[in-house]
């Protein structure tokens, strides 16, 4: 998508929101749409802040969760508090892009609130940039160089590309179905783990296979998210963000510890 002539038609621009109520609204689809696609909470308080002007507000005051917004608009003599939340969603750094290019045109003034509404819309509605065939693939070749990486032989190396892409495809499918988070993490490691054990009988390296095929699930922009939070002073964001990656390393374990006890893998 790209925003750079806003002369052009936006199909049916709706009339713009006149109360405060309306505003509100609109900040709260704005830091739901960046909250769930990966932000941090400073990267999200600081993005509403910037549409105070453009708004006609005189005042945002945001408290940013992991998962959930809790916002107060003032104007003149009047307030209005709403609380959002943010689905789980997954890291999608197109639709941030997207986000962050849009509010700075609003905030030159060259996209009205009207426009803003409807261009958010759209950009939640966008299709993720890769297709699930191609993540697949890609999650597969990742962790088979990551086999590599850690000393595995050819067969060790190919037997980690199909574990985890086999796994990934379950992940997506168990997704689609809103099967419970940290469930998922559970079946996705028992998944690749159990078919990446296929190593002990083709392989002479497969402790290699087995570490690398769940790497797929290690929440690396939580984490990151969580680290930055902290520093941040969003300590109550941060420590849910990194109790939840915690959680997603027991997950991981578990599933990884069920196969190896199961097949007497000495790692």
């Amino acid at each position: 998508m790209s925003f750079s002539d806003f002369n052009a038609p936006i199909v049916a621009t709706p009339a713009e929101p006149a109360s405060l109520s309306d505003m509100v609204d609109l900040l709260a689809k704005t830091g739901s749409l960046l909250l769930q696609h990966g932000a941090d909470a400073g990267r999200v308080e600081a993005s509403l802040r910037q549409m105070e002007a453009g708004l006609g507000i005189e005042r945002i005051d945001a408290v940013v969760m992991s998962k959930t917004i809790l916002l107060t608009a003032t104007r003149q003599d009047a307030h209005h508090t709403r609380v959002v939340r943010a689905p789980i969603v997954g890291v999608n750094m197109n639709s941030l892009n997207e986000v962050e290019q849009l509010l700075g045109l609003f905030q030159q003034g060259r996209v009205t609130p009207g426009q803003l509404a409807v261009v958010l819309e759209r950009i939640a509605a966008l299709p993720h940039h890769y297709s699930r065939g191609v993540t697949v693939v890609a999650v597969g070749l990742a962790c088979a160089a990551f086999c590599r990486l850690f000393g595995g032989d050819w067969a060790a190396l190919a037997i980690t590309g199909v574990a985890a892409a086999m796994a990934a495809w379950v992940r997506m499918w168990l997704n689609q179905r809103r099967v419970n988070y940290f469930l998922v993490v559970l079946i996705t490691a028992l998944v690749a783990s159990g078919l990446a054990g296929s190593a002990l009988w083709l392989s002479q390296t497969p402790q290699s296979a087995l570490t690398a095929a769940v790497l797929l699930l290690v929440p690396g922009v939580p984490l990151i998210n969580a680290s930055v939070d902290i520093l941040r002073g969003y300590i109550s964001a941060g420590l849910a963000r990194a109790t939840t990656s915690l959680v997603v390393f027991l997950g991981i374990a578990l599933g990884l510890g069920i196969v190896i006890r199961l097949l007497q893998v000495q790692l």
